[in-house]
Formats: C-alpha cells, structure tokens, sequence
C-alpha cells in the first residue's frame, strides 16, 4: 500500500510540474488519470503543515517531522494540534510519510494504535468527527475511503462502529476514552497511543506499559487549560520539567502563528479571553486562570525573551524597606580546578 501511495504520489507531483502532460495522461491512462485526481482532491492530500523546515517556528511541521518516541504538542486554542495528531496517526496506519505522503521506514508493518479522549462524547464529537471531515473526507466514495476496511461503518451521530477504524492493511486506530477507567487499558501491546488533550496520569502509566514489547511512539496534543480543582496539569511537573531526563519533546506554536485562522478572529477572542486565558488560550502557556499575578502576562512574556541564563538566589527585605537579592554559591571550573563563585548582594 505504501509503494501505491508514493507512485500515486510522484505522478501526482509529475503532473503538477508539467501541466501539459495532463491531456497526454488522460488520454494515454485514463484510470490512472482519474485516480490522481480523486487524490488530489482529498482532504487528507490537501491537507499541508503550516511552520518552517528548520530553526523557530517549525509549529505543525516541526511536530510531524520529528521521530520522537515520545513528543507533545502544546499549543494554544485553534492552532490544528488534534488534527495534526490525526494527520500523522493515518499516515503512520497506511506506512506513508505524513509531510511528504511517500513510503515511510518508521513501521515496518501494520499497526495497532489507540487514540485516547477523555469521555465517549469528545471521542465522537471531536477525534473521530475531525478524522473523517478534515483527513478521509465526508463522501465516502471519496479517494482515501479506498483504504478503509468494508468492515469499519461511521456515523455523525455514533462516530465509528466499536469506536475502531480498520484500514485494508490491517492497521487499526481504537478510539477509548479515559472514562472507561485504568483496567481497560490493561493487557494488549500497541505499536502507537495517541492522548488528545490531558488524561490522567494513570492512564498514561497504562499506555507507557502497551508500548514496551514494541517499543512503541506515543504523541500528545493538548491545550493546557487550569482546573480550579486539579491546578495545572500533572503533565508540566511530571514531564514537561524533566522533559530532558527522560528524553521528551515539546512542540509550541500560538494561535498567531496559525495562517489559516483570520486575523479579525484571532484579535477578537483574544479581546473576548481574560488576561491570563490568553496565556493558555494562545499560546499554550502552563498558568493558573482567575489568579492575579504580580505583572502582566504582556510584561512576563517580553521578560522571557529577554533572559539569556536564570540565576537563582534569595531577597531580603532590609530595614530601610529596600530589597537586596543574594545569588546562590555557585562552583565554577578553571582549568581543571574548581573555585566556588560567591556573588555580591545586589540592591
């Protein structure tokens, strides 16, 4: 199936190139020509990452370029992280490259994979929903319907038949929702899980452990939302912050750096969004919602951009009412010698 895509592929991309072979085609192979452009015209062909090949702003397609076994996507509100999520859990299904849509060596056969909500409603309404409007196409005589098994039926109202679409090859994405509980995740080994938005961590523990025998890829997408009952995610202490000891990755991109949202729009929700919505809404910033911070989210985040190296330290409060900020001891090496580094109060 991978070889037919790539051959379909070049011919496609053949023939974007030259557009004086198309009547020569068309005439010469009629079928074959007709195919292409059942293709062409597919959502999921369509369908291209916004964002850079290298270096800042790499957004959706920094995401699926990389070969992490384990990346996330953490990302403002509208910013096509779930259906960049999909666009790669398809590709992964049918062994094609999900930039390029030509034969892909990250599987080397079918596989099995879940894609995890957190109720049967969002899995309906928005995972399965966005898979068949946005990838394979509502028209089921569509190009990519070609590809899914006779045995998988879809419908608006109950998503698809045993929340589980099968693919001629065999591959198979099984929708399952948090919901169902920690025992349900049990027992099976996958060759992919696909979480979008957060779930719970013990959940993620039980889709770390299907992964083992095949050492398997795992994608997060998300938007990190404050839950006055929860705080923020269990995600940013536990992995976003040892990202580096555990060998994670994270992608970011905002709103702003999404093309395909009007520019109107994107200044109205953001007049419409408090203050510190903004920061998790846009840009996809861990913070707490409906507490007032010290300074501006604006003022915080143009304080970012400048810091080059964090020193870390304390403030004493002097008897004059002036703060004084002591940094830490610090041990540097010169020359194969260590010298303890002790800076000077600063007022």
């Amino acid at each position: 199936m991978s070889d037919f895509f790539q051959n379909v592929t070049e011919l496609a991309k053949l023939l974007s190139e030259n557009p004086a072979l198309h009547n020569i085609f068309a005439e010469e192979k009629p079928k074959e020509y007709e195919m292409v452009l059942k293709m062409a015209s597919s959502p999921f062909f369509q369908w291209k990452p916004f964002g850079v090949a290298e270096g800042s702003g790499t957004c959706q397609h920094g995401f699926l370029k990389s070969r992490s076994r384990n990346k996330w996507a953490i990302t403002g509100n509208r910013c096509g992280k779930t259906e960049s999520g999909l666009i790669e859990d398809v590709s992964d299904c049918l062994l094609i490259d999900s930039i390029t849509r030509s034969r892909s060596f990250k599987y080397a056969k079918p596989i099995r994979m879940w894609a995890v909500s957190d109720t049967e409603e969002t899995s309906i309404n928005v995972l399965e929903r966005i898979l068949v409007d946005r990838i394979l196409g509502s028209d089921e005589s569509g190009f990519m319907w070609n590809f899914v098994s006779d045995t998988s039926k879809y419908t608006a109202r109950s998503g698809w038949a045993n929340h589980q679409l099968e693919f001629t090859n065999g591959s198979f994405i099984q929708f399952k929702f948090s919901t169902q509980k920690r025992n349900t995740f049990q027992g099976t080994s996958l060759h992919k899980v696909h979480f979008d938005e957060v779930q719970p961590k013990d959940i993620y523990g039980e889709c770390q452990a299907r992964l083992a025998d095949t050492n398997g890829y795992f994608i997060g997408t998300m938007t990190p939302i404050y839950d006055k009952t929860k705080g923020i995610p269990w995600i940013y202490e536990d992995l976003y912050l040892r990202r580096d000891d555990k060998d994670l990755e994270f992608h970011t991109w905002s709103l702003l750096d999404n093309p395909h949202v009007d520019e109107a729009a994107k200044a109205r929700m953001m007049r419409e969004w408090d203050e510190d919505e903004v920061e998790a809404r846009v840009y996809g910033a861990f913070v707490p919602m409906g507490v007032k911070l010290a300074l501006p989210s604006t003022v915080m985040r143009e304080i970012r951009t400048q810091l080059k190296e964090y020193v870390s330290g304390s403030l004493e409060l002097l008897e004059d009412g002036t703060v004084s900020f002591h940094e830490d001891r610090r041990e540097i090496e010169i020359d194969g010698l260590r010298v303890e580094s002790v800076a000077e109060a600063t007022p």
